[in-house]
């Protein structure tokens, strides 16, 4: 893209200012001054790169706190003018210039940064001693390092004067992280001679913008490979540990270097004690503790022990950790809580130009059986067995290149299209990678490279002999549709119609003559590269920043944590293991992709689709028990309760191997369970059919309630008696029906869940209706199946059963919703918020309306048309179990349950699968992953 057009943009940035909300008069009225200056620039991109840069939203972020340890201090700090923020001006200004972040993203920034620095303390008073702890979670690969390399800035400039970052536990994490810090900190390239070599200056980043000398630290760590902490680099560093100005260190989250860093810092202590520094430590991925690996110098226990021995070396300490999983908690023994988050936990939403779970698979929490969009960009792959068998071990025999499936030369060649289109949009220069992710075993990894290079190698060399044939794979691949495949150009026009059309207003669909140039471009900048500890192979990024650099990585643990895959867009998944590391790894796919969103593709089988679906559904309730506990005045005390008895941990721990979790308990109450996977069989369809037949015919003549049917006063022992018979699909393991039975029936004897509504629900002029033996007639609803999943389970697309959020108040009286309606707009308002529903917030009122004593059941009979299996166009897959309209329905069910006046968890003894028993030992008996020291 040409220096005028840059220019221009931050002109108009200049022009209309950092603010989160900008008319469109004031983007013409910017555009049009810029375009005095600059008469050549494009005048629609301009106009359209800037709504796109402005239109970028991000939600209010929410805080649990401690009360018994709050003490604000920053606002009077602020008005005595006790620092200049030299560091924080000058990194908020190379995000906005040289980054790009939307003005409304850097604000939230501004201000989630003073609220966690305000819930530290005053690090220049020296006269106290203090130790807070906090916990910042977001989403996955959404932007953690510029959110941390903001708190770094202010604290800085506040007096933090010691900062460690520990960042992952591979050294490639490590400086990847430093370089980052490197970049966004420090102003300088740690790597003296590289950056010297490359620039003329060992300035990078911040430290190319003027007007800000006072913004000097110093760092005892580097960006190398090997530039972690040694007491011999504290030796020859050049800067004493005494002087003033800050002294940063990114060191691995490894016992030895924790230890080696614990042993020197005791060097520099009086009396036990360093008294002249305010300690930051900010703990990347502060989850590891769910690593999964026998390797001592990675063990949690120790790790935890080393951070909390150099904690104890201070007055004045701060640790803040940084993770993507709520779910952390329940890997920490729950007796070891010296890290826990006990003084603040927060947690940031994701800005509206974020790709997340939800855009990909439909996991919101609030039910909209409206909008149906979904970005139209997973593939299911299944012809992958003979390539890679499920449970391989290390010494089988490995493919040959004729073995190599279908689907992977597709998603090649689909990359080699994406980079290709990337250069005519005027992207050439911008990063591009493939990750390659089939085996945890490095020798797997390394031998898939060799067929992958000899893979693309063909392509490349068939495109530079300009092949017909070759040519003619290519156009297909940008141009044609097939049963299973949807080209590019079918893509971006579905996008362009969607909903999604806002998070890029530049999108264009591409003619074949325009994108067939442009293949020989592309083929000439892609690497092939096998990314773990033996291979030798690393991500040149940074060294090749200026002219961008296109990857294919083929990965396996190391991929796994925070390493970023720049300008990432077709990642291929297959794994043996459904491990929960692997699953969340699943989640490096997610993040922003500015000018390319169309180009994403994610081949997968359909089983690691549906269990990303399941746990990213957890994650999602999970955040909406944080919020309505940050609205309610709750604590980490209590998240932390919520955590460790929420029903997904049954999910999760059917897929991890828990080290330390042996039992686990799970309580439901103030939840709400939903029956979103069913069992495709014909058989068990018509069995959950029958019970519910026999279950409501018993309770004699139901109350109209609008058109639905309500029964009140059901005894729980027939509700139970009815969840015994029913079945819901096996990979559903947080609705485990007997755990759910135990848990009404130990309720009841603490006198709760006795008196049930049950409501079958009955869809307005619907395509398919059903009559009940009781001569209900009900009309069936409809919910399309997930195309990504399993065809023998009926796995409900948006996850929800559930079509209206007000269907969880049938049964309660207008009086009971009213105060609940007032309390939840009460509640937003004391936090500025609006809420715009003409109805009160669900968990509101399951947490505090709902009566204890009464739960409620809602029946929905479900459209079995909708349950078929189908291709990208429609048409019902071969070889699938198939239901038509005539067919009796599904059914799905779904359980509001109030809160509990008692703390009743149901145990559960952490039982591993066997199947999944077995791959985990067997990995860990022939794992040949080297892992750094």
């Amino acid at each position: 893209m040409n220096d005028n057009y840059q220019v221009a943009i931050e002109i108009c940035q200049s022009i209309i200012g950092r603010k989160a909300s900008v008319t469109d008069s004031e983007i013409d009225e910017a555009a049009i001054k810029a375009k005095m200056i600059y008469p050549d620039v494009n005048a629609v991109k301009l106009k359209n790169d800037l709504l796109s840069m402005y239109s970028v939203k991000i939600d209010a972020f929410q805080i649990l706190e401690g009360r018994e340890r709050r003490e604000p201090w920053l606002k009077d700090f602020r008005a005595n003018k006790m620092s200049k923020w030299e560091f924080w001006m000058r990194y908020a200004e190379y995000l906005e210039k040289h980054k790009k972040f939307a003005p409304s993203v850097i604000l939230q920034l501004d201000e989630l940064t003073d609220r966690v620095l305000d819930k530290l303390f005053n690090p220049q008073r020296n006269e106290i001693q203090i130790s807070k702890k906090g916990l910042v979670v977001g989403q996955v690969q959404s932007g953690k390092t510029a959110n941390y390399t903001g708190l770094i800035c202010k604290a800085a400039d506040a007096g933090f004067n010691l900062i460690i970052v520990l960042a992952g536990i591979h050294n490639n994490l490590r400086s990847q992280t430093q370089n980052r810090i490197d970049e966004g900190f420090l102003g300088f390239d740690t790597q003296y001679e590289r950056a010297y070599t490359m620039n003329n200056t060992t300035k990078i980043g911040v430290g190319l913008i003027p007007g800000f000398d006072n913004a000097i630290a110093n760092s005892y760590t580097t960006s190398l490979e090997k530039g972690d902490f040694t007491s011999r680099a504290t030796n020859t560093a050049g800067f004493n540990f005494n002087a003033p100005q800050p002294i940063l260190l990114v060191v691995k989250k490894n016992a030895s270097v924790l230890n080696r860093l614990y042993k020197w810092l005791q060097t520099q202590t009086i009396n036990e004690k360093i008294t002249n520094k305010s300690l930051l430590i900010i703990d990347d991925e502060a989850d590891n503790a769910s690593i999964n690996t026998n390797h001592k110098e990675l063990d949690p226990t120790t790790i935890n022990r080393n951070i909390c021995s150099i904690i104890s070396l201070f007055n004045r300490s701060a640790y803040v950790g940084y993770t993507a999983t709520p779910f952390a908690n329940i890997f920490i023994p729950q007796n070891e809580d010296d890290l826990f988050p006990r003084d603040f936990i927060i947690n940031i939403p994701a800005p509206t130009n974020y790709i997340g779970p939800e855009k990909v698979f439909g996991t919101s929490i609030i039910p909209d059986d409206i909008n149906s969009d979904l970005l139209p960009i997973v593939y299911p792959i299944k012809d992958y067995d003979s390539f890679v068998p499920q449970g391989h071990k290390k010494d089988d025999d490995k493919p040959k290149f004729e073995d190599i499936p279908e689907s992977l030369r597709i998603a090649v060649k689909c990359f080699i299209v994406t980079c290709a289109i990337r250069i005519a949009r005027g992207q050439g220069i911008k990063h591009n990678s493939m990750l390659i992710h089939i085996s945890r075993f490095q020798m797997w990894q390394n031998h898939i490279k060799e067929l992958v290079e000899n893979l693309f190698n063909y392509y490349k060399h068939e495109i530079e002999a300009s092949d017909t044939a070759i040519y003619e794979e290519f156009r297909k691949i940008l141009e044609d549709d097939t049963a299973n495949y949807k080209s590019y150009k079918t893509i971006t026009n579905e996008i362009k119609e969607s909903k999604f059309s806002d998070i890029d207003k530049n999108l264009s669909v591409h003619s074949w003559e325009e994108i067939k140039p442009m293949l020989f471009k592309a083929v000439q900048k892609i690497e092939v590269k096998s990314i773990n500890g033996t291979s030798g192979d690393c991500l040149t990024y940074y060294e090749n920043d200026k002219n961008g650099i296109s990857v294919i990585a083929i990965g396996g643990d190391k991929l796994s944590r925070g390493l970023t895959l720049e300008g990432l867009s077709v990642s291929y998944f297959l794994r043996a293991s459904k491990m929960y590391d692997t699953l969340m790894q699943m989640g490096r796919w997610f993040g922003y992709r500015p000018g390319y969103v169309d180009l994403c593709r994610l081949f997968t089988s359909e089983e690691l689709n549906e269990w990303f679906r399941h746990i990213t559904i957890a994650s999602e309730e999970l955040r909406g028990e944080f919020n309505y506990l940050a609205e309610s005045g709750g604590t980490p005390e209590n998240y932390a309760l919520k955590v460790r008895t929420h029903p997904g941990s049954l999910q999760i721990t059917s897929v991890s191997k828990m080290r330390y979790a042996k039992q686990i308990s799970v309580s439901w109450a103030g939840r709400l369970i939903e029956s979103y996977q069913l069992p495709m069989d014909k058989g068990i369809k018509k069995r959950n059919l029958i019970a519910t037949d026999n279950f409501i015919s018993a309770q004699g003549m139901p109350e109209k309630k609008g058109n639905n049917y309500l029964w009140r006063n059901v005894s729980p022992d027939d509700v139970c008696d009815y969840l015994s018979k029913f079945k819901v699909a096996d990979s559903l393991k947080k609705v485990d029906l007997d755990m759910i039975s135990n848990y009404i029936q130990e309720l009841v004897k603490n006198g709760e869940l006795t008196s049930w509504s049950v409501v079958v629900m009955n869809k307005n002029q619907p395509a398919v209706q059903y009559t009940f033996s009781n001569s209900i007639q009900a009309g069936c609803f409809d919910r399309n199946r997930a195309e990504d999943t399993n065809w023998n389970t009926y796995y409900i697309r948006k996850n929800h059963i559930v079509g209206n959020q007000t269907d969880e108040f049938i049964d309660l009286d207008e009086d009971l919703i009213n105060a609940a309606l007032k309390r939840t707009r009460q509640r937003k308002a004391e936090l500025n918020r609006v809420w715009d529903k003409d109805y009160p917030a669900p968990e509101i009122v399951r947490q505090e309306f709902r009566p204890r004593t009464n739960p409620l059941l809602l029946i929905y009979p479900l459209n079995p048309e909708c349950a078929n299996v189908k291709d990208k166009h429609g048409n019902i897959q071969n070889g699938t179990i198939s239901y038509s309209k005539t067919d009796d329905p599904f059914i799905g069910f779904v359980i509001s349950f109030p809160s509990s006046s008692t703390n009743i968890a149901i145990s559960y003894a952490v039982n591993q699968v066997a199947e999944f028993a077995e791959t985990e030992i067997l990995f860990d008996n022939e794992n040949d992953n080297v892992y750094d020291e």
